[in-house]
């Protein structure tokens, strides 16, 4: 019978010896801060949606209206994503602004991503500076966007989205100064992050299930971007890296977990397993501070 990874119940000091190649930061409401190995920077993968949030919600602050605004889903903006589900519909979708948040974040929907995108820039906002403009208001240096997703246009052969948003590189350490900073005093952030059920991310190990787990926001999410010379629009997804945040009520935390160093493909039961057990570490980790 074959082994198969699983989420464990360990104290949240005995992460780094049983996880050594899991990168993570962890923020207590208290201010209590621990992490492994969380400064070296790492793909996006799957936390560029995140980014993109923290964009419309600063954009939304100097534009109420911005929110509650139609976009339109378009079977050019389909035929260009590879993630979520409504690259699988046809004809013309329209939405609110608000809406497309939630399937973004909810499930990395690249065709909402692109609508969204398209819409932003209509409405003259550089996505890439305003991104660039969240990151140096954390201080810390580590995360780099260098583009942004888009459809190339009609007739483009190089159009793609892998429901990132965003092209670059971060870190756990700026992650988690995202949770404990801009994400925390948007309750509008948090509403688009509490509609997903992430079950291989840092949520996967917590108590319940679904609509039932334990209060939390999260997004998760692998590294999907195409390796380079991949084949372009039609290559394969990227090394295979998955990133992960979690909000609980008494703290925050950023993982990423590599692809391994042995070259070999890490199945998606390793990510979770590791990750799952980070989850539930921080969590019981919380329940006995707001207990004691």
């Amino acid at each position: 019978m074959s082994w198969l990874p699983a989420v464990r119940a360990l104290p949240l000091g005995d992460i780094p010896a049983a996880y050594p190649q899991l990168r993570f930061a962890v923020r207590f409401a208290d201010g209590r801060y621990l992490e492994h190995d969380a400064g070296p920077p790492h793909p996006l993968a799957g936390t560029g949606k995140l980014w993109l949030a923290c964009v419309v919600d600063a954009v939304a602050g100097r534009d109420p209206g911005l929110p509650g605004t139609t976009l339109t889903v378009t079977d050019r903006h389909r035929h260009a994503a590879r993630t979520g589900t409504l690259r699988l519909m046809s004809g013309d979708l329209r939405l609110s602004v608000e809406d497309a948040m939630g399937l973004i974040l909810g499930t990395g929907d690249g065709a909402c991503v692109l609508a969204l995108l398209e819409l932003l820039a209509a409405r003259g906002v550089v996505v890439l500076a305003e991104a660039r403009a969240v990151a140096a208001d954390l201080g810390r240096g580590a995360t780099v966007f260098t583009g942004v997703e888009s459809d190339g246009g009609a007739g483009s052969s190089n159009a793609v989205s892998w429901g990132e948003g965003m092209l670059g590189q971060t870190n756990p350490a700026d992650l988690c100064a995202l949770l404990s900073g801009p994400v925390a005093r948007s309750e509008r952030m948090l509403g688009w992050m509490r509609r997903t059920v992430e079950p291989a991310g840092l949520a996967g190990g917590l108590p319940g299930f679904g609509p039932r787990t334990v209060p939390h926001q999260t997004i998760a999410g692998g590294e999907l971007l195409p390796t380079a010379g991949a084949g372009g629009a039609d290559g394969e997804a990227g090394a295979p890296g998955c990133a992960s945040v979690l909000v609980l009520p008494a703290g925050v935390v950023a993982a990423y977990h590599p692809s391994p160093q042995d070259g070999r493909r890490a199945s998606g039961l390793e990510f979770s397993a590791a990750l799952g057990t980070l989850g539930l570490a921080v969590w019981r980790r919380n329940t006995e501070l707001t207990a004691g």
